[in-house]
């Protein structure tokens, strides 16, 4: 059976999340927030809205490999850059690299050993890993989400008509300093922001045939997360909470039992390279 969890997070300060399509061809000089394409009224529109594949590496592959290192006492020098990438950004097969011929054993052999892996995915130097476990999807709790609501947690469907995304969002303008106060090299930027109390309705689903510490790696990541999201995190935007989960409060357990089990392999696996297998995939 599909395992579907949700979880609520509510915005304790205000979201910089900012739009990657006006983002480097803006007309203006404000910094609009994350929008997606939608059809409202039978127009199709540009809402303000949150990144699933933002809210994927901040809250899972970030957190979790950050707490897989530090649990197994490696430094980022210590492994190899292709291994970094692996990890942190879903790495990347190398220019001209050949298949090995038996990449989808070697792929579950990864995936077995680093649980993390099988819930994210990624690429090692010569192949795709087998299909990752999540499946994550996102809406702000908001007039233009309301339908989508509905379906997924009813219970949500009224607070999302009381206000529309686009009331959610306001400007600030910061300054930033390109040289001594008193040569007036102060530059301002603006940014907007979605504001402190909207809720973010997320829908975590894992299939069906996904192993106790892979759901303990979403528990894991849960509590490891430092609760920030986007961008001018030292400002204090983007601290988040989460309200609500129905992902259960022990899961977390078989995942650290797992990493307390296979420490030694999985240390040696990243630090030479071979994940746990008799070949090295990421040089």
């Amino acid at each position: 059976m599909i395992k579907r969890y949700l979880i609520v997070l509510k915005a304790l300060e205000p979201i910089s999340h900012g739009d990657t399509v006006t983002g480097i061809d803006n007309q203006t000089n404000t910094r609009l927030f994350m929008r997606s394409n939608m059809i409202i009224n039978g127009k199709p529109a540009r809402v303000p809205d949150i990144s699933e594949n933002a809210l994927r590496s901040v809250i899972f592959r970030e957190t979790l490999h950050d707490h897989l290192l530090t649990r197994l006492g490696i430094k980022r020098g210590q492994i190899p850059q292709a291994v970094m990438n692996l990890l942190f950004s879903g790495g990347n097969m190398a220019a001209g690299s050949k298949s090995p011929g038996d990449e989808i054993a070697l792929g579950h052999a990864v995936k077995k050993l680093y649980p993390s892996l099988d819930l994210l995915g990624g690429a090692v130097d010569g192949f795709i890993l087998p299909r990752s476990r999540l499946r994550l999807a996102a809406w702000p709790v908001a007039r233009e989400f309301a339908d989508a609501i509905h379906h997924i947690y009813p219970d949500l469907e009224g607070e999302a008509r009381q206000a529309s995304a686009f009331d959610l969002l306001s400007e600030e303008t910061r300054t930033r300093g390109t040289g001594a106060e008193s040569e007036g090299n102060q530059m301002l930027y603006t940014y907007e922001t979605m504001a402190a109390g909207s809720k973010i309705l997320v829908e975590i689903t894992l299939d069906q045939h996904s192993p106790d510490e892979v759901l303990g790696a979403v528990g894991c990541g849960l509590i490891a997360w430092d609760k920030y999201f986007g961008g001018q995190s030292r400002q204090g935007r983007g601290r988040m909470e989460i309200i609500e989960s129905t992902i259960p409060d022990n899961a977390s357990d078989a995942y650290l039992s797992h990493l307390d089990s296979y420490a030694e392999s999985m240390r040696d696996g990243l630090v030479t390279g071979k994940l746990g297998t008799a070949r090295v995939l990421c040089a």
